[in-house]
């Protein structure tokens, strides 16, 4: 895995080599059944699907942090095409600032979303948890060296108790980690979303 995908500070797309350089491996070892995982589905519900960020753990990731859906910036065209803690927005930032502080290292883990096309504006509601489990259930099964889920807010948390929990790994709830989730009880929040980092980074120690 090259480390010149993984920036040392948050927001790295806004540098459009570092997206050239994770396009270049969307079909690396790691990647390859991912991308055609992520591609499968944006034929079959007709929809628009970021990537899996090849700046990850990939196919062998140990930890899969499970957020709602995709935001804007992670949408091509609008931002990298790519669901990634390098998108120029602060759900991203402060992803990747609690991680970093918990030392959760994103060479072992994965981000996703329990609804994976893009939503146009909208919070996943009922219906679309329910039309994304399948595709959460498969994505498990290809996983096959994951420990641990970090379950990131309400619509992820309601997503995962539908895909039939467990699954033999160690789930860890935590906030999501968008700014109007953080920012609303900063004090309380954060701290809780960097302890479920902490725990799934001990989980796979």
């Amino acid at each position: 895995m090259p480390t010149n995908v993984f920036p040392a500070a948050p927001k790295g797309h806004r540098d459009p080599r570092l997206v050239v350089r994770k396009m270049a491996l969307l079909n690396a070892p790691h990647m390859k059944p991912l991308t055609e995982f992520a591609r499968k589905i944006a034929e079959e519900r007709k929809a628009e699907v970021p990537l899996f960020d090849p700046a990850s753990g990939g196919i062998n990731a140990k930890v899969l942090l499970l957020l709602e859906s995709p935001g804007p910036k992670s949408v091509a065209g609008n931002g990298s095409g790519l669901i990634s803690l390098d998108n120029d927005d602060q759900t991203a930032v402060n992803g990747f600032t609690a991680m970093a502080e918990a030392g959760l290292s994103r060479q072992v883990s994965l981000n996703w979303n329990v609804v994976p096309w893009y939503l146009s504006g909208h919070a996943p509601t009922p219906a679309d948890l329910r039309a994304a489990i399948p595709y959460l259930v498969e994505l498990l099964r290809m996983l096959k060296s994951l420990k641990a889920v970090v379950v990131l807010g309400t619509p992820a948390g309601t997503g995962w108790n539908l895909s039939g929990k467990g699954h033999g790994l160690k789930v860890f709830n935590a906030p999501h980690p968008s700014p109007q989730s953080i920012n609303r009880d900063r004090a309380t929040r954060w701290p809780q979303l960097v302890e479920a980092f902490r725990q799934a980074a001990a989980a796979i120690a």
